[in-house]
């Protein structure tokens, strides 16, 4: 499952592109407002795997709010789907926001529909990664671009992500490390780490600091081939 988020102030094509996007794939979660601020509300609470902008917005341009996601580490490569009524604006977004595609309007339900298609089957589909943890009769997914760290203690697991802590029963580093991407890397024997929120590291002290994270993380010697070239 992906997460849209649809800003565009005409409620009629923004409830025509969320019926599009669910005949598409009806797992995708899909947000719509047609304000520019209340979208960036979105995207830093809800980690959007795609969006699709009108420029002209309530508020302020949907260029602007392109260029204040692009900002974000997180949002440098999300696809941005521009929607436009105003094509001589389409070279300044592809220039200066590396837009996806743009819709101009009045479009087609077959054209919605494959760019639709294309960002759903080909970005969000390929390129989400998650890792999936059985607890009893529950199993808890977890975007992994979102893990900052992973530590196993006495056969429990202790994942950190942007957003909480949390515990899991019953696994050891061992095996989840085979459904991790290649971004993550084990440091030490009770730490597998996400090299994207790599900060410093302290050669001295053996430890490595990580964005978001409050506590340093311990590297061990023996694992320092893993991390000879990427980290250290």
């Amino acid at each position: 499952m992906g997460r849209i988020l649809i800003v565009e102030d005409d409620q009629i094509i923004c409830t025509g592109l969320n019926s599009i996007i669910k005949t598409v794939d009806s797992t995708q979660e899909v947000f719509m407002t047609g304000y520019a601020e209340k979208a960036f509300d979105y995207a830093i609470d809800k980690r959007i795997d795609a969006f699709f902008l009108d420029i002209q917005l309530e508020d302020y341009s949907g260029l602007k709010l392109a260029e204040q996601l692009r900002e974000i580490d997180y949002y440098k490569f999300t696809p941005i789907v521009f929607i436009t009524a105003v094509p001589t604006r389409e070279l300044e977004a592809f220039r200066k926001i590396h837009c996806y595609d743009y819709l101009v309007k009045p479009f087609s339900i077959d054209e919605v529909k494959e760019v639709i298609e294309t960002v759903i089957n080909y970005r969000i589909k390929k390129e989400k990664k998650i890792l999936s943890i059985k607890q009893k009769d529950f199993i808890y997914v977890i975007d992994q671009e979102e893990i900052i760290y992973i530590e196993s203690n006495n056969r429990k697991l202790i994942v950190q992500t942007v957003r909480e802590k949390a515990e899991y029963a019953s696994y050891t580093l061992s095996q989840i490390a085979s459904e991790l991407s290649e971004d993550f890397i084990q440091c030490h024997k009770s730490y597998i780490i996400n090299s994207k929120y790599l900060q410093e590291i302290n050669k001295k002290e053996c430890l490595i600091s990580l964005k978001y994270a409050e506590e340093q993380i311990p590297y061990g010697r023996k694992y320092k081939e893993n991390i000879r070239g990427e980290l250290v």
